[in-house]
C-alpha cells in the first residue's frame, strides 16, 4: 500500500498488481479494508503519485471481482475526478498519468460488471470519458478515454451508453490524434446529442477556457463559439454572465481565457 505512492511508475504498477493478487486470497471483509486503504490515498489532491497508484489498484481489484458492486457509489466519483485530474505547478501541470490510469480503471469496470450493476453510474462515466476523449491536452489520454468508452459500449451495450456507436464512429483512434480536429469538428458532432451538449458547453466554458496552456484556451474559445449555436439560450443565461465576471479576474490566465470565450 505504501508503494502505491512510490516515485517510480513501475513500482506503483507492480504494487497495484500485488495488491490485487494478495487481496484475492483474503476473506471478503479484509478485502473491503484493503479498498478503504486504497481510497484513503486519494485524500490529498496535490499528491499525483497517490492518485495514479490508487487508480491502478482500483482497476486491479475490479478485474479480479474484488471491488463489490455496493462500493461503486464511493469509487466512481473518485474515478471521475481522476479522469479530470490536472494540477497546475508553475508554468505547467501534472496529471496526464493519473488521467491515463483512470481511463484504464473505467476499461476494467466495463469488463468486470454486468450492465445492470453499472447502469446507475453510466451517465457519470460516459460524460467524463467523452469529455476526456475530446478535450484532453495529451493525445494518449484522448485515445485512452476513447478506448475505455469503446469497451464500455461493447460490453455494457448501446442502450446503456447512449449514442455509443455514433460517437465511436466520429471519435475513433485516428481522428482523435489531431487535437484541433477533436476540439473544433468532432466535439460539434457529439454536441448534437442532447445528453452530451450541456456537459460539453460547461466543460469548455468552466475548465478549458481557463486552462494554463494558451493554445488550449484559444482552441476552447473557438470550440465554444461553434457549439454554442446548438443551445444559444443556455449560453446566454449561464455561460456569458460567468465569462464576463471572470474578465475582471486578478489571474491573467483566467482573464485572457474569458475574454477569448
Amino acid at each position: 500500500l505504501r508503494s502505491l505512492t512510490d516515485p517510480a511508475t513501475i513500482v506503483r504498477w507492480s504494487a497495484a498488481k500485488g495488491i490485487g493478487r494478495l487481496t484475492e486470497r483474503l476473506p471478503a471483509i479484509c478485502a473491503d479494508d484493503v479498498l478503504d486503504a486504497v481510497l484513503q490515498t486519494c485524500s490529498d489532491h496535490e499528491h499525483d503519485r497517490a492518485w495514479h497508484g490508487a487508480c491502478l489498484a482500483l482497476a486491479e481489484l475490479a478485474r479480479r471481482g474484488l471491488l463489490l458492486p455496493d462500493r461503486l457509489g464511493e469509487v466512481v466519483p473518485i474515478v471521475v475526478q481522476s479522469i479530470r485530474y490536472d494540477v497546475r505547478r508553475g508554468q505547467h501541470s501534472v496529471g496526464a498519468h493519473v488521467r491515463d490510469a483512470a481511463c484504464y480503471t473505467c476499461w476494467a469496470f466495463a469488463r468486470a460488471y454486468a450492465p445492470a450493476v453499472l447502469r446507475p453510474h453510466v451517465k457519470e462515466l460516459s460524460v467524463a470519458l467523452v469529455l476526456s476523449s475530446l478535450f484532453d491536452r495529451e493525445v494518449n489520454c484522448r485515445r485512452a478515454a476513447s478506448a475505455a468508452f469503446q469497451e464500455s459500449v461493447g460490453r455494457q451495450g448501446a442502450d446503456n451508453f447512449k449514442h455509443g456507436i455514433a460517437i465511436l464512429t466520429s471519435a475513433d483512434y485516428y481522428s482523435l490524434g489531431n487535437r484541433t480536429e477533436s476540439f473544433l469538428t468532432i466535439s460539434l458532432d457529439i454536441a448534437k446529442f442532447e445528453e452530451y451538449r450541456e456537459p460539453i458547453i460547461q466543460h469548455l466554458s468552466r475548465v478549458k477556457v481557463v486552462h494554463w496552456d494558451a493554445e488550449i484556451r484559444t482552441l476552447a474559445s473557438r470550440a465554444l463559439s461553434r457549439v454554442s449555436v446548438l443551445d444559444p439560450s443556455y449560453c446566454a443565461t449561464k455561460v456569458m454572465p460567468t465569462l464576463i465576471q471572470q474578465c475582471f479576474s486578478d489571474d491573467l490566465i483566467v482573464r485572457h481565457g474569458s475574454l477569448l470565450g
